[in-house]
C-alpha cells in the first residue's frame, strides 16, 4: 500500500430505548443488486446505509447506585472485569476476542482534573443483546451524562468509490491518502486523528476481509463493493452531527467535460498542494466553488446521503437521547 501524505497550515475545529439495527440484519436474505443503467444505480445508493458508529460517553454515577453498578461489573458472567479498587475500575465484554462494551470507573482523577469520572465506549452497530442490556441498565445508574465522541456512518454499497473526490469546503485541513499500487483510493482522512472533527472515506469491504472477524468477513463477501463516508465528532463538534455533512465535497472524479486548463487548476487543487498554494488566492477561490458546484455525474451522492440523513434524523436523534440518559424511567 502506497502512502501519501499531503499536510495542509491551516488550523481548525478539525485539527425510551430505541431498537438497535445492524447492518447485517438489514441484509440479510438480500439479494446483491445488479449494476447498470441510472435508475438502477439510483436504487443503489438510496439503499446506502447510515448509522451511528462509536459512541463515548461521560458520566457522574449517581450515589445512590454506585454500589449497584460495582455489584454488576463484578457479577455479571458476560463482563470481565480488568482492574477493580475502591475507587477504579475497568471492565469490559467481548466478543470472538474483541471488546465491545468497554467501562471505566476512575473517581481520583475525576476530581483531580474536574471531569465525569465514568467512561463508556461502544460500537452500537456490534452490541449483542447481552450488550444491550447491560448498556440499558448502567445508563439508568448515571447522570450529567455528556456525549465526547460520536460516529456518523454512511454504508454506500455497491458503489465504488475508488475515484471519488472527498475535500473539505472553505479551508483546508490535514489530509492523508493512502492508494494501492495500481493508484486507485483505499483510504482518505480530512483532519487530523485527535482533532474535534475527522472524516473518513475507505474500502469498508476490503478492511473487513483484512481484519474482520469470519461473521464480517462472510458479510462483506457478498458485495462488489463497500465503501464507508465516517464522520468522527469529539467532545463540542458532537452537536454538529447532523450538519457536518455540508461541510465536504463528495462526488465522482469527472471533469473531462471541462476545458483543459480547468482540468490542470482542478487536478493541482487535488493533487499538488505545494503547487496548488502558490496559484493566486482569486484563482484558487474560483476553482474550489467549480470543484463544489460542477456536476461530474447524473447522480448527486452527496445529496442522496443528506436526503436520507434527513430521513432518519429522528430516529438517530432518539438514539442519541437514549444514551444521555433522557428516557430512564419512561
Amino acid at each position: 500500500m502506497v502512502e501519501q501524505i499531503v499536510r495542509c497550515p491551516t488550523k481548525s475545529a478539525w485539527g425510551r430505548s430505541p431498537k438497535f439495527v445492524n447492518l447485517r440484519d438489514l441484509y440479510a436474505g438480500k439479494k446483491e443488486a445488479p449494476i447498470g443503467d441510472l435508475e438502477k444505480e439510483r436504487r443503489l445508493i438510496l439503499n446506502t446505509q447510515v448509522s451511528l458508529d462509536n459512541i463515548t460517553i461521560t458520566a457522574y454515577i449517581q450515589s445512590k447506585w454506585l454500589q449497584s453498578l460495582k455489584d454488576l461489573v463484578e457479577n455479571n458472567i458476560a463482563i470481565t472485569m480488568k482492574l477493580a479498587t475502591t475507587d477504579r475500575f475497568e471492565a469490559y465484554t467481548q466478543d470472538v476476542g474483541r471488546v465491545v462494551l468497554l467501562m471505566q470507573y476512575d473517581k481520583i482523577k475525576g476530581q483531580a482534573f474536574n471531569a465525569r469520572p465514568f467512561r463508556l465506549e461502544f460500537n452500537p452497530n456490534k452490541l449483542r443483546p447481552v450488550d444491550k442490556s447491560i448498556l440499558n441498565t448502567i445508563i439508568a445508574y448515571l447522570e450529567d451524562i455528556s456525549i465526547s465522541r460520536a460516529d456518523l456512518a454512511f454504508d454506500l454499497f455497491e458503489l465504488d468509490c475508488s475515484n471519488f473526490i472527498l475535500e473539505k469546503k472553505g479551508k483546508g485541513v490535514a489530509t492523508k491518502e493512502f492508494r494501492s499500487k495500481d493508484d486507485k483510493l483505499e483510504t482518505k482522512y480530512l483532519g487530523a486523528s485527535r482533532s474535534e472533527k475527522q472524516i473518513r472515506l475507505y474500502n469498508k469491504k476490503l478492511e473487513q476481509l483484512s481484519s474482520g472477524t469470519e461473521s464480517e468477513k462472510q458479510f462483506a463477501s457478498q458485495f462488489k463493493n463497500w465503501w464507508r463516508l465516517e464522520f468522527q465528532l469529539r467532545n463540542r463538534a458532537v452537536d454538529e452531527i447532523f450538519t457536518v455533512i455540508n461541510e465536504i465535497i463528495f462526488k465522482p472524479n469527472n471533469f473531462e467535460n471541462l476545458t483543459l486548463e480547468s482540468q490542470i487548476y482542478l487536478s493541482a487543487m487535488l493533487h499538488d498542494k505545494n503547487t496548488w498554494r502558490k496559484v493566486h488566492r482569486n484563482t484558487r477561490s474560483k476553482y474550489k466553488k467549480m470543484l463544489d458546484t460542477y456536476q461530474t455525474s447524473e447522480i448527486d451522492y452527496l445529496a442522496e446521503m443528506k436526503n436520507l440523513l434527513k430521513e432518519r434524523r429522528e430516529k438517530l436523534e432518539t438514539e442519541l437521547a437514549f444514551y444521555t440518559g433522557k428516557f430512564v424511567g419512561q
